[in-house]
């Protein structure tokens, strides 16, 4: 048998596995919730935190692959993807909101990212600012305003950061009163990726906390309140792909 000299490390595919439009969340099952939202699809592969499906939404071929926990997990899918010809990325996560106006359960589209991770440093200064995709923010945004109609969503930045049982509370108050809106573990490394090998990437989460809220609610109430988030994050990530590969004219 011969070796397919592009078969991917980690991802474990090869050159006309994915489509050059992917989903990438973190939760390997999330992954799945999502494919199964195509009309048809098939599993590609998985090895260790990556699970890569393909398949087709409305006659658009898309692909999803969970990228795990964290920046660098996150930086080895995309950069994996990308040399198989992905060229336009929407991440779709969990975070915890960082206001006190954002209850749990809350969608979320992430435009800009806090450089609080480790990853991103490695591409690019801390001086470049890591912003998701304009098109990318803006089909997320289209695609809310057609799914949720009058329901109230949020769009801002996030403080990416990579300890997560670690809380910084002098930082945690400084971005109270900014345009930080949620934080979470990969959306830095995503946009900064994307920047350096000039990929789209576009971020929407659902909030499954908020350490501001005055009365904090129990893992089940948030477990059940994320859900129903998720299931409307994914509903307008698909949506916003799909609008994007029908416009078909990437700005990269």
């Amino acid at each position: 048998m011969l070796y397919d000299k592009t078969l991917q490390k980690h991802i474990r595919c090869k050159s006309g596995d994915v489509a050059p439009y992917v989903l990438i969340p973190g939760d390997p099952g999330r992954a799945r919730r999502i494919a199964e939202r195509f009309d048809k699809f098939e599993k590609i592969s998985e090895n260790r935190e990556y699970v890569v499906y393909t398949g087709f939404k409305n006659g658009v071929r898309l692909s999803v692959c969970s990228t795990g926990i964290g920046g660098p997990s996150a930086a080895i899918a995309i950069e994996e993807l990308a040399r198989l010809g992905a060229h336009t990325f929407l991440r779709v996560g969990s975070a915890g909101g960082r206001r006190t106006d954002i209850p749990v359960g809350s969608v979320v589209i992430v435009n800009a990212a806090v450089r609080g991770d480790g990853t991103s440093h490695e591409y690019l200064p801390a001086i470049y600012p890591a912003v998701a995709n304009i098109e990318v923010t803006m089909a997320l945004m289209q695609a809310a305003d057609e799914h949720l109609k009058d329901e109230k969503y949020f769009i801002g930045a996030s403080y990416t950061r990579d300890a997560y049982y670690m809380q910084n509370q002098e930082l945690n108050e400084l971005l109270l009163n900014t345009d930080v809106v949620v934080s979470e573990m990969e959306c830095a490394t995503a946009f900064i990726v994307g920047s350096k090998r000039r990929l789209r990437v576009g971020a929407i989460v659902g909030t499954d906390s908020n350490i501001f809220v005055k009365n904090q609610l129990t893992l089940e109430e948030k477990d059940k309140l994320f859900s129903r988030a998720e299931n409307k994050a994914i509903d307008i990530a698909i949506s916003a792909l799909i609008r994007l590969v029908k416009r078909n004219k990437p700005q990269i």
